[in-house]
Protein backbone atom coordinates (compact mmCIF):
# COMPACT_ATOMS: atom_id res chain seq x y z
CA UNK A 1 0.00 0.00 0.00
CA UNK A 2 1.47 3.41 -0.77
CA UNK A 3 0.98 5.59 1.97
CA UNK A 4 0.56 9.78 2.49
CA UNK A 5 3.90 9.04 3.85
CA UNK A 6 5.46 7.32 1.10
CA UNK A 7 3.84 10.23 -0.98
CA UNK A 8 5.17 12.90 0.59
CA UNK A 9 8.44 11.52 1.18
CA UNK A 10 8.64 11.27 -3.30
CA UNK A 11 7.08 14.35 -3.64
CA UNK A 12 10.07 15.79 -1.51
CA UNK A 13 12.91 14.44 -3.41
CA UNK A 14 11.86 16.51 -6.62
CA UNK A 15 12.75 19.28 -4.16
CA UNK A 16 16.59 18.30 -4.30
CA UNK A 17 17.60 20.76 -7.14
CA UNK A 18 14.78 23.28 -5.96
CA UNK A 19 11.17 23.81 -6.65
CA UNK A 20 10.36 22.80 -10.81
CA UNK A 21 6.86 23.05 -11.23
CA UNK A 22 7.59 20.57 -14.40
CA UNK A 23 9.61 18.17 -12.88
CA UNK A 24 7.21 17.82 -9.39
CA UNK A 25 4.20 17.40 -12.42
CA UNK A 26 6.41 14.44 -13.91
CA UNK A 27 6.91 12.81 -10.79
CA UNK A 28 2.96 13.24 -9.75
CA UNK A 29 2.52 11.47 -13.03
CA UNK A 30 4.59 8.80 -12.51
CA UNK A 31 2.99 8.31 -8.87
CA UNK A 32 -0.51 8.52 -10.05
CA UNK A 33 0.78 5.43 -12.68
CA UNK A 34 2.20 3.45 -10.95
CA UNK A 35 -0.11 3.68 -7.41
CA UNK A 36 -3.19 5.16 -8.80
CA UNK A 37 -5.11 2.26 -7.32
CA UNK A 38 -3.66 2.34 -3.95
CA UNK A 39 -4.48 5.80 -3.63
CA UNK A 40 -6.71 7.44 -0.51
CA UNK A 41 -9.29 10.15 -2.53
CA UNK A 42 -7.34 13.18 -0.75
CA UNK A 43 -3.79 11.35 -2.12
CA UNK A 44 -5.51 11.68 -5.52
CA UNK A 45 -6.70 15.06 -5.89
CA UNK A 46 -3.47 16.28 -4.60
CA UNK A 47 -1.56 14.30 -7.12
CA UNK A 48 -4.30 15.50 -9.77
CA UNK A 49 -4.17 19.30 -8.38
CA UNK A 50 0.24 18.44 -9.07
CA UNK A 51 -0.29 16.96 -12.34
CA UNK A 52 -2.22 19.39 -13.73
CA UNK A 53 0.66 22.15 -13.44
CA UNK A 54 2.12 21.34 -16.42
CA UNK A 55 -0.45 22.27 -18.40
CA UNK A 56 -0.11 25.73 -18.12
CA UNK A 57 0.71 28.80 -15.73
CA UNK A 58 -2.79 28.93 -15.04
CA UNK A 59 -2.67 25.29 -13.56
CA UNK A 60 1.06 26.27 -11.51
CA UNK A 61 0.96 26.19 -7.83
CA UNK A 62 3.54 28.78 -6.00
CA UNK A 63 6.22 27.08 -4.42
CA UNK A 64 4.20 29.02 -1.01
CA UNK A 65 1.50 26.81 -2.41
CA UNK A 66 3.06 23.69 -2.99
CA UNK A 67 4.68 23.22 0.60
CA UNK A 68 0.80 24.40 1.92
CA UNK A 69 -0.19 21.48 -0.10
CA UNK A 70 2.58 19.12 1.58
CA UNK A 71 1.85 20.00 4.75
CA UNK A 72 -2.05 18.82 3.89
CA UNK A 73 -0.67 15.55 2.89
CA UNK A 74 1.86 15.26 6.16
CA UNK A 75 -1.94 15.49 7.95
CA UNK A 76 -3.66 13.21 5.71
Amino acid sequence: MFSRTDLAIELEKTLVDGFDVKKISKVSFEIYQEHGLELMSSMDRALLILMAMEEGAEFELSEAEFFELMSEIWAM
